[in-house]
C-alpha cells in the first residue's frame, strides 16, 4: 500500500507542478507527470530498492523474488536495476527524447514485473481474478501510466532534432 501511495503523491505533485508554472501548453502536465513519475519512482525509490538488492540479496531473494539465497546473479540484478533506476532520476535535466528511453525501459520492466509476481502466486495456488489485479494495482499501473503520459509527448513536441 506503501507503494501505491508513494505513485498517487508523485504523480499528484507533478500534476500540480504543472497546472501551477508559468509555461503552459498542451502537454505540459502530462510531461511534468511523468518527469515526476520516471525521477521520484522509477528513479529515487527504485534507486533505494536497488542498493536493497546489491547490499543484502538473500533477504529479496527469500522474500521478493521467491529463489533460493546465495545465487550471486541477484547482487547483479541489482546493479541492473540501478542502472535502470538512474536513467530514470535523470529526466530533470534531459527532457525531450530523452523521456521516451527510461519511460520505454521501465514500461517493460514492471510489464515482465507484473507476469513474473503473476506467475509465482498463480503457481502457489492463488486464485486468477484476485492474483490479477493486485499485480495489476501493484506493477503493471505503472507501466499504463507510463506509456499514457508519453502519449502527450509524443503528439505535441518534436522529438527529433535536425542539424
Amino acid at each position: 500500500m506503501i507503494w501505491e501511495i508513494a505513485l498517487l503523491s508523485i504523480l499528484a505533485a507533478g500534476a500540480l507542478h504543472g497546472y501551477l508554472t508559468r509555461e503552459r501548453g498542451p502537454g505540459r502536465i502530462p510531461e511534468l507527470m511523468l518527469v515526476y513519475l520516471l525521477t521520484g519512482y522509477c528513479g529515487l525509490l527504485q534507486i533505494a530498492v536497488a542498493f536493497m538488492i546489491i547490499f543484502n540479496p538473500d533477504w529479496v531473494a527469500i522474500n521478493m523474488t521467491h529463489t533460493p539465497p546465495g545465487d550471486p546473479i541477484m547482487a547483479w540484478t541489482g546493479f541492473t536495476y540501478l542502472g535502470l533506476a538512474a536513467t530514470a532520476a535523470m529526466a530533470p535535466w534531459f527532457r525531450g527524447a530523452y523521456l521516451i528511453a527510461p519511460t520505454v525501459g521501465w514500461g517493460i520492466y514492471w510489464a515482465g514485473a507484473s507476469y513474473a509476481h503473476a506467475a509465482v502466486a498463480l503457481a502457489k495456488g492463488g486464485e486468477v481474478i484476485p492474483v490479477a489485479t493486485g499485480v495489476f494495482l501493484s506493477h503493471g499501473i505503472v507501466a499504463v501510466i507510463l506509456i499514457g503520459l508519453s502519449i502527450p509527448l509524443l503528439r505535441n513536441r518534436p522529438l527529433i532534432r535536425t542539424a
